[in-house]
């Protein structure tokens, strides 16, 4: 049976233009800066936000952390971060656990955003019974928020806010090219409004592996030393970056608006489906739907996952009550119309 992974973006295969690349990739040693492929991806994707320089990671998880560790540069800091948000929830605490930083939350709204007054409130006083407050981190789009993307009113409210106190933004953007396609809007625009940037290559674009941390070159500079000591200096990179460069020229031609376009379509579907509520406003390629009580029977998304498991659908068990289907370049419509297909046979099997 032919599986239709819908569990997340980050099943997604390097297309054979990716598999080429990386096989005729010209290579060195990225620690000693001498690998060509990986300086024409960091300064091609520098550029396109506007930022002065760019470092290739294996992970957004690293370069999440790398953007922690250089900005909140004592122990005993502190950053805020949404609630609801991927650096609080899923990268392991790492700031606390390699860094002695601490996250200072702040309730994410349905949207994906904060109130400015509680980052505000949040920002510490000048006391020495307080940790300092070293940075702002946001994400774009917001995953556990269903894929939002960020109002562009509150990125420069934020940087108002961020620029009084003299605070760096981090931007997680794990999806920002969601964000961007979504939105047709320039990467430019996003990053003037931040002062770091975290950027995923392996997740609907398609790369195999790759995150690339963005900003200015001192910052730039303090986070090489860092990915050294995280173990994130690697060698002849290239063939890597060369997959990345593919990826951005996928980006550039607009493969992500097929995406979003099927997750629409997806989402009309399952509205259909008398067990599921299914998130309101979707604005990119996530679907967040609850569970629904069917009278007596015992439903959790756990058994959803199951039921639709053995029809070749995978999905994820969010939460006890909630799962959620993620879209990506690997799926194509006769898929969404089997993915529905499958869902009306479930619905049928629990009436």
């Amino acid at each position: 049976m032919i599986i239709i992974d819908l569990h997340s973006d980050t099943v997604t295969k390097p297309t054979q233009e990716m598999r080429e690349a990386m096989f005729s990739a010209i290579v060195g040693d990225d620690v000693s800066r001498e690998d060509p492929t990986i300086i024409i991806l960091e300064e091609r994707v520098a550029q396109m936000f506007d930022k002065e320089a760019a470092l290739f990671f294996p992970s957004g998880t690293m370069s999440n952390l790398t953007a922690i560790l250089t900005w909140c540069n004592g122990r005993g800091s502190e950053f805020i971060v949404g609630d609801n948000s991927h650096m609080f929830l899923f990268e392991q605490a790492g700031a606390a656990q390699f860094g002695g930083v601490s996250p200072r939350t702040v309730p994410n709204l349905p949207d994906g955003t904060m109130d400015l007054n509680l980052i505000r409130l949040a920002i510490r006083d000048d006391d020495i019974h307080e940790p300092q407050t070293k940075m702002i981190c946001i994400e774009n789009t917001h995953n556990a928020c269903g894929g939002k993307v960020l109002p562009i009113s509150f990125m420069e409210g934020l940087k108002d806010l961020a620029d009084t106190y003299n605070i760096p933004v981090h931007l997680d953007g794990a999806r920002i090219w969601n964000a961007l396609s979504a939105t047709d809007m320039k990467p430019y625009k996003i990053g003037k409004y931040v002062t770091s940037i975290s950027v995923c290559l392996s997740k609907g674009l398609g790369a195999p592996i790759g995150s690339l941390l963005i900003g200015d070159s001192i910052f730039i500079e303090k986070a090489r030393r860092i990915r050294k000591a995280l173990g994130g200096g690697m060698r002849q990179v290239g063939i890597l970056g060369a997959a990345g460069l593919k990826a951005i020229d996928d980006f550039e031609s607009g493969i992500l608006i097929n995406d979003h376009i099927r997750t629409l379509h997806l989402a009309n579907g399952l509205r259909k489906i008398t067990f599921l509520k299914v998130q309101e406003d979707i604005q990119s390629n996530i679907i967040f739907a609850d569970i629904l009580l069917q009278g007596t029977k015992t439903l959790n998304s756990q058994i959803i996952s199951t039921m639709l498991k053995e029809k070749g659908i995978c999905i994820s068990a969010w939460a006890p009550m909630l799962i959620r289907l993620v879209v990506h370049r690997d799926i194509n419509d006769e898929d969404i119309e089997r993915t529905i297909q499958a869902f009306e046979q479930v619905d049928q099997q629990l009436k």
